[in-house]
């Protein structure tokens, strides 16, 4: 009943949301940034992660109030960054720290062994274990909202890993029941298809949340789990995890600060390449980037599940995305600046 409750609740609250927001111009994409109007020039919601955030506490309210304190404070950093509450990237990145850093000591999330002798020497000592913890969720936090430019790019990657923690067999380890966890998928597909249909955006607060959560199942899934790779876990969160490293090191490179949103990403080049290459317009655009990317990593994926134990194996498909994705990068980015749009 109780579910049945919150479906309806559900498919209400986004109606209204929705309209409510284009109507009053708040919580919209159109902020005056260029990076949010360099694929749509509509004014769309960034109402994605409010739906995921109360999806959420609604399937899992057998929380801890700690711990439904935490990711909600964590949700909230997002959400004030959408709003221009909160407009300094650095001051964000402070405020991810401290609550992340709460959030592994309280549950005691640890990474036990990498298969790397060096470094698990390292992680044998209890801060610098924590420490790498917190650094690993930051990256893939602000991955995901790197890698938020085009539709469903975030939204499609995470619903792939939760298709496949079902594939393997591991939602009773997540949640209370596996009823719970096809929740979370039905709220999921539904931003999903709202997304590919550019009706709402994830906003900041979709995309944190996302790389938050999914950091969280994944490292708790490693540690019940300890005969799979760890690297089959750095695989699933490769491409956010790569574009915040790859992006650091480029901005770096021209000296541009880190922290500043600019149009080079890789999604950016690929939406570019399509529009140009195609003749389409922006919105079709936009979609078939995150659907083309989405796509690879599926299939990237379903060759991993092949053999999780396999650390060798996992280590080739991570370098190997490694290597398309660059080779894709410096491509497109020539063809970009051949093309006279800036850089």
């Amino acid at each position: 009943m109780l579910e049945f409750i919150f479906v309806i609740s559900f498919f209400i609250l986004t109606f209204l949301f929705n309209h409510y927001s284009k109507k009053k111009d708040l919580l919209t994409n159109k902020t005056g940034e260029l990076h949010q109007s360099f694929t749509s020039n509509e004014v769309v919601p960034l109402l994605g992660g409010i739906y995921l955030f109360y999806g959420f506490l609604i399937i899992l309210y057998k929380l801890s109030l700690i711990n439904v304190f935490l990711i909600s404070t964590f949700f909230l950093i997002g959400l004030f960054s959408d709003l221009k509450l909160i407009k300094s990237p650095n001051l964000r990145l402070v405020f991810q720290f401290i609550i992340i850093a709460i959030f592994v000591f309280y549950n005691q999330l640890e990474i036990i062994s990498t298969r790397i002798y060096f470094l698990d020497s390292l992680l044998e000592i209890k801060y610098f274990n924590i420490i790498f913890v917190i650094f690993c969720i930051l990256v893939i936090v602000n991955g995901s909202n790197f890698i938020d430019g085009v539709n469903t790019n975030v939204i499609g990657y995470y619903l792939i890993i939760s298709f496949i923690i079902i594939y393997l067999g591991f939602t009773n380890q997540l949640f209370e029941n596996e009823y719970n966890f096809y929740i979370w998928i039905f709220i999921c597909f539904t931003i999903y298809i709202l997304n590919f249909c550019n009706k709402i955006y994830l906003g900041d607060s979709g995309a944190y949340f996302l790389g938050f959560i999914f950091s969280f199942f994944l490292i708790k899934l490693y540690l019940l789990n300890q005969s799979i790779s760890p690297f089959f876990i750095v695989l699933l969160l490769w491409y956010p995890g790569f574009e915040n490293l790859f992006s650091l090191l480029r901005k770096l490179r021209i000296n541009r600060s880190p922290m500043r949103p600019d149009q080079n990403h890789l999604h950016q080049l690929v939406f570019l390449f399509i529009k140009l290459r195609f003749k389409i317009n922006k919105k079709k655009s936009n979609t078939i980037t995150g659907s083309l990317i989405n796509l690879y990593n599926l299939i990237i994926f379903i060759i991993s599940i092949q053999d999780i134990q396999n650390t060798q194996f996992q280590i080739l498909l991570i370098l190997l995305n490694i290597i398309i994705y660059s080779l894709i990068y410096v491509r497109l980015f020539k063809l970009k600046l051949k093309n006279n749009l800036g850089a």
